[in-house]
């Protein structure tokens, strides 16, 4: 058997949960415009080739994006490879939609393997003025079947709601919290629910027989299997059921297309936990009101850690107002008129 400490680093490898080195870079921007129609722009920073083809958000040449590819090279300046470049890769993809909905047709559609992003767009005619709401909603990226409900609890959540703008200085107080719920997160929930996901593949392939066997060496397979220093193969199940003499087939296609589907909802975990995420709004009018980390001009923008609709969905939304000068003008001509034909009356 190949020599592996623990399967919680195969999870690890598989996930980079919470807290990971950034490994890529997100970016996305939306020009909202007064009709409600978008120009979406998505960028993402990567080491890794052919993503104007396949990528996490799927989007790209066939889904009718626009798409542009540079190259940009950062020297490393460590001492053991100083002299060494790193290539990454710059992906642009650019798309106009006639709304709201239209791009939610494309960005948000249900998925355990893609990133889901959601649009609103309101407007709303106050006369003097109209005024326009527009929100991107991150959904969140966990999922594991598992509830987390049972792992963190209320003030765990209201700390992530808090955590500021990625980049920006927290206490130490705050450090050691999130180094604890980063624990947590590992240790507890993200162990216990990828073992829920592989194990429940083999319940779906057990007969009645095979299942009480399973069932009663559960809590037994997972202490052994996150037991430290454990020697574990890279697919540590068969050699397992082989010992318990519970007959599955771990070499048919049944076992390996389930199993697969465990891994690419957790190959896009491991994805959208590892990246470095900066979103902007281009609004249209004079800002009302806003939850966005900084603001210049008509443009709002967020640099949220991956925390913050990891587990939740995250909402980040704008509402501005824009005068309707014709309005005014009708306004004025109507008083105008008023006030002169009450002079009139006055003078007959």
């Amino acid at each position: 058997m190949k020599n592996y400490k623990l399967l919680t680093n195969l999870v690890l490898l598989i996930l980079c949960l919470m807290f990971s080195s950034c490994e890529h870079q997100v970016e996305m921007k939306t020009i909202v415009h007064e009709d409600g129609s978008l120009d979406k722009t998505i960028i993402l920073y990567s080491k890794d080739l052919k993503l104007d083809t396949k990528n996490y958000l799927n989007v790209g040449t066939k889904q009718g994006w626009n798409v542009s590819i540079d190259s940009v090279q950062k020297r490393d300046s460590t001492k053991k490879a100083s002299s060494k470049n790193e290539t990454k890769f710059v992906y642009s993809f650019r798309k106009s939609f006639a709304s709201a909905n239209a791009s939610n047709d494309e960005l948000a559609t249900s998925s355990d393997s893609l990133f889901r992003v959601s649009s609103k767009f309101e407007k709303k005619f106050r006369w003097f003025y109209s005024s326009y709401y527009y929100a991107d909603t991150y959904h969140a990226i966990n999922r594991f079947k598992l509830s987390i409900d049972d792992y963190l609890t209320s003030a765990d959540f209201q700390f992530i709601e808090k955590l500021p703008a990625e980049g920006k200085a927290i206490s130490k107080a705050d450090s050691l919290f999130l180094n604890k719920l980063n624990e947590r997160i590992f240790d507890h929930y993200g162990n216990r629910a990828y073992f829920d996901e592989s194990f429940q593949v083999l319940l779906d392939l057990a007969d009645a027989t095979q299942k009480q066997k399973l069932m009663a060496h559960r809590e037994s397979i997972f202490e052994l299997l996150f037991k430290k220093d454990s020697k574990l193969d890279d697919d540590p199940w068969p050699a397992l059921l082989d010992s318990l003499k519970i007959a599955i087939n771990t070499t048919s296609v049944d076992y390996k297309t389930k199993k697969a589907l465990v891994e690419s909802k957790l190959n896009f975990m491991s994805w959208a936990s590892e990246g470095k995420y900066r979103h902007t709004i281009v609004m249209p009018g004079e800002m009302v009101e806003h939850n966005a980390d900084s603001v210049s001009g008509n443009e709002f923008y967020w640099t949220p850690s991956y925390l913050k609709f990891a587990f939740k969905d995250y909402t980040l939304s704008v509402e501005t107002k824009r005068p309707n000068i014709w309005a005014w003008v009708v306004s004025i001509l109507i008083m105008v008129a008023a006030a002169w034909g009450l002079r009139r009356k006055n003078r007959l």
